[in-house]
């Protein structure tokens, strides 16, 4: 997991210029990050303008609006049917619109759409997990899903990731992109797991989604909040 540059979040907390909320980039019990960790200062990487410009044409000419993460149209996909929504602001808590924010999961069983999955589960022709959005004008964003399953990795003996939803989060600073996870409540392999538990454990419960199904309009569907601040 990685968590960059994040200030104070409503359900996902990171303070500005106070990285005491980060997991550190060398986690020992999470085995895969020991070669991929740096080992040496990090480099300061100056803004540049240019490549802002640029940036700002890609968001204007930003269309896509694929929060539905189901593959083949007006085909249902298999699990529990759920809503992804939350808001994104700044520091000072005005919504910020046009955020570019895309998901991604694994399907019902556990399984990415992935050739290198090797993970004995069955792919589900209907899911295609991935979607993309924009935040719009009060800084509000949407995914239609469902409920992602639990998967064995290699990390130890008998490791099971918990289930998530990677997010990516990008606004016009290229350099302060977000890459992270999302957990769900109540998952008890979130006790044993070395990306979550790599979190401070002060901070832990604020990667957690939160169920919120009273404003949730759509029949048989499951609600759960996420909110972002930059």
């Amino acid at each position: 997991m990685l968590s960059l540059k994040l200030s104070n979040y409503k359900i996902f907390t990171f303070m500005a210029q106070n990285y005491t909320s980060n997991p550190s980039h060398y986690f020992k019990a999470y085995k895969s990050n020991t070669d991929r960790a740096p080992k040496k200062k990090l480099i300061k990487i100056k803004n540049d303008i240019n490549k802002r410009q640029l940036l700002s044409k890609l968001y204007k000419n930003f269309t896509i609006n694929n929060n539905l993460l189901c593959f083949n149209k007006n085909k249902k996909p298999v699990g529990q049917k759920i809503v992804i929504k939350g808001n994104v602001t700044d520091t000072s808590g005005v919504p910020l619109k046009n955020i570019i924010i895309e998901i991604w999961q694994a399907n019902a069983s556990g399984k990415y759409r992935d050739k290198n999955d090797k993970h004995d589960a069955t792919i589900d022709p209907n899911f295609y997990g991935y979607g993309v959005t924009k935040t719009n004008n009060i800084g509000n964003y949407k995914f239609i899903s469902i409920l992602p399953g639990a998967y064995p990795w290699n990390n130890h003996k008998n490791a099971w990731r918990p289930r998530h939803i990677h997010f990516s989060i990008l606004d016009l600073n290229f350099f302060s992109r977000l890459c992270t996870q999302m957990y769900f409540p109540g998952d008890f392999l979130l006790n044993d797991d070395p990306i979550y538990n790599s979190i401070p454990k002060e901070h832990r419960n604020k990667v957690i989604a939160k169920y919120d199904n009273k404003k949730n309009k759509i029949s048989n569907y499951l609600t759960f909040n996420f909110d972002i601040i930059l």
